[in-house]
């Protein structure tokens, strides 16, 4: 089963995962009953209070970090999964961030593929195939998962957020685009504090790709240049940059 911890939290989120509850003897007491009764509501009304409390605090933290976080870096690790749940690739590499809009991934391997946003633009280099796509950063982040990372629009106007149970130490937060036209059904965030420790795409063919990061360094110091691209003498560009 793909995304062992998103899907764990759903599933608990959900109710598919239930404590075992005792079965409770006949009691004549009429009074037993009662104060009984008084006390599973009592419980049951504090622990929803308690759920509500510490999902409020996950979305804080969520917010914290796309609002805290200027800069960070870290490695990762990227699966995609298909509808059945079997790894259709696997792909590793390291990430620096810098908001608003700004973005290097760069998988690891010979011919590996890197994409740079300079906070107008984004690249797409395919060293393999020795080829430039470029775009209006605005034109292909909005509306996409990128927005949690790039820091360019607000979370509440772009998605719904349900909060999830903890799944492998991590906290994990549902996104649902509000915009009906999304190319993807949802976006989990797993949060450990105000780090980011995984993401996960869902898209509306059933495909999920799961990103695992370690490593983080929040508000590391890196220079806008690092963000510059210059495409590579001899290779194919498509589209135009913006200045």
């Amino acid at each position: 089963m793909f995304s062992v911890g998103a899907y764990a939290a759903e599933r608990r989120h959900d109710g598919d995962v239930r404590p075992l509850t005792n079965k409770v003897s006949i009691v004549k007491s009429i009074f037993i009953k009662i104060s009984t009764i008084a006390l599973i509501v009592f419980v049951s009304a504090f622990a929803q209070a308690s759920m509500a409390a510490e999902g409020d605090e996950v979305l804080n933290r969520l917010r914290s970090f796309v609002s805290d976080v200027t800069s960070f870096s870290a490695d990762f690790n990227q699966t995609l999964y298909n509808a059945e749940g079997v790894v259709v690739k696997d792909d590793s590499g390291n990430a620096f961030l810098k908001r608003p809009g700004q973005l290097i991934w760069r998988y690891e391997g010979e011919g590996a593929q890197e994409i740079i946003a300079d906070g107008k633009n984004i690249w797409l280099y395919d060293k393999e195939l020795q080829q430039v796509t470029v775009n209006p950063l605005d034109d292909r982040v909005n509306g996409t998962p990128m927005v949690v990372l790039m820091g360019t629009a607000d979370l509440e106007e772009q998605f719904e957020m349900t909060v999830l149970s903890q799944a492998d130490g991590i906290d994990w937060i549902k996104l649902v685009p509000r915009d009906a036209g999304a190319d993807f059904e949802s976006l989990f965030i797993g949060l450990t504090g105000t780090d980011l420790a995984a993401m996960e795409l869902r898209d509306s063919f059933g495909q999920a790709t799961q990103i695992r990061f370690s490593k983080f360094k929040p508000n590391i110091e890196i220079s806008d240049d690092d963000f510059q691209f210059i495409p590579p003498a001899g290779v194919d560009v498509i589209g135009e940059a913006v200045n």
